[in-house]
């Protein structure tokens, strides 16, 4: 990631992706908002990140108790290099309450907006559940008719296990212009 870059992570859930970019943005001085609807899975990144971060790189963490549909103004501040989703439920939570195919099709397409050139949109999908496995299709449909010209998509599964989490990864090309996602 280019120095002074910022990162998303939209479902922080107990807060492990967020260390690891926070600790990744140390170097670049960059900064990290956190999201997540439930304030117990914010209550828990933000021990996790006060018990191995600086009280300096605290200062980069923003954390927010929302959904993932709407990002907070301050991403549309700075330069948003990565956006990275772990979808389902929380580890250790109540499994009822879950990321939905609506609300996440809305956030992806929404954070394809805020995305700079050459910056990236991860999404760690659940399939083993029936809503993860909604969501998991109708992010492959969406993504799939993405224009090449603008946006990179791949998709990395196990084909071996069925209910295995898969990997969906866009890049926005370096030298698009383009801000909406084209999203049908």
């Amino acid at each position: 990631m280019q120095s002074g870059g910022w990162a998303i992570d939209a479902t922080c859930g107990n807060g492990n992706d967020t260390l690891k970019l926070a600790e990744i943005l140390r170097e670049k001085q960059g900064g990290i908002i956190c999201i997540d609807l439930q304030q117990e899975a914010i209550d828990k990144t933000k021990d996790l990140l006060q018990s191995h971060l600086s009280a300096e790189d605290l200062t980069r963490v923003h954390l927010h108790c929302q959904s993932h549909t709407h990002f907070p103004p301050i991403a549309e501040k700075n330069p948003i290099r990565l956006i990275v989703y772990n979808l389902g439920y929380l580890p250790k939570g109540n499994k009822w309450v879950t990321t939905m195919t609506l609300s996440t099709v809305e956030s992806v397409k929404k954070a394809m907006t805020l995305i700079v050139p050459g910056g990236a949109v991860c999404i760690t999908c659940y399939p083993g559940h029936k809503e993860g496995k909604r969501e998991e299709k109708a992010l492959l449909e969406k993504l799939s008719n993405l224009c090449p010209m603008t946006w990179n998509v791949c998709s990395h599964t196990f084909p071996n296990r069925t209910l295995a989490p898969s990997l969906l990864m866009l890049q926005k090309n370096v030298h698009s212009k383009v801000k909406n996602t084209q999203f049908k």
